[in-house]
């Protein structure tokens, strides 16, 4: 709205003028208000609510893929290179690893003498048998000692990972080579 210099009061910017006034407009507003009320009501109806998520079964949401076992695999490898002892256990499951307190320590004592960490690996294979995985991927792995002069050690193997879902997760419970930490 414009101020109007001469009055001192509000008016419109224009002005809508018609020949028949205001004698045309009601019913045509009447015809829009009547549709605005029956389709407001159909368009409710043929919309889903905003909350409502497609439901998997619980087949769909466990199953192991190679995107779950590359998951799996990531968080393994952040953590290794990030040098956080937690997060290397936590891809692991305690209670169903035979020799978990042995790899426990294993991996304890090679933090002592790694600083530096690059860990890689190439997914070769993903198979699952009932709620337990098996992935085998091609590992390599650069360390570097944490002596006064630091020389990097190149490690390479092909893992095999066994893992089982543990809840809403799959957790590492076995890799071969075992040694591959200590070496």
């Amino acid at each position: 709205m414009h101020k109007s210099l001469d009055y001192g009061h509000w008016t419109a910017p224009f002005r809508l003028r018609h020949p028949h006034g205001a004698k045309v407009l009601w019913p045509f507003a009447i015809v829009l208000i009547l549709l605005s009320i029956a389709i407001i009501p159909l368009a409710a109806q043929t919309t889903p609510p905003k909350d409502a998520s497609p439901q998997l079964s619980p087949a769909q949401s466990f199953d192991l893929s190679d995107e779950v076992v590359r998951d799996v695999l990531s968080n393994f490898q952040r953590a290794l290179e990030d040098h956080n002892l937690d997060r290397v256990l936590a891809v692991f499951d305690a209670d169903a690893m035979e020799n978990y307190p042995r790899f426990r320590d294993q991996m304890v004592a090679f933090f002592r003498l790694h600083d530096s960490i690059k860990f890689r690996y190439q997914l070769l294979q993903v198979n699952e048998i009932k709620d337990a995985g098996f992935a085998t991927a091609d590992v390599e792995m650069d360390a570097e000692p944490a002596d006064i002069l630091p020389t990097e050690h190149r490690r390479t193997a092909q893992m095999r990972f066994q893992l089982k879902r543990n809840d809403n997760l799959w957790k590492v419970t076995d890799l071969t080579p075992a040694d591959f930490f200590t070496q």
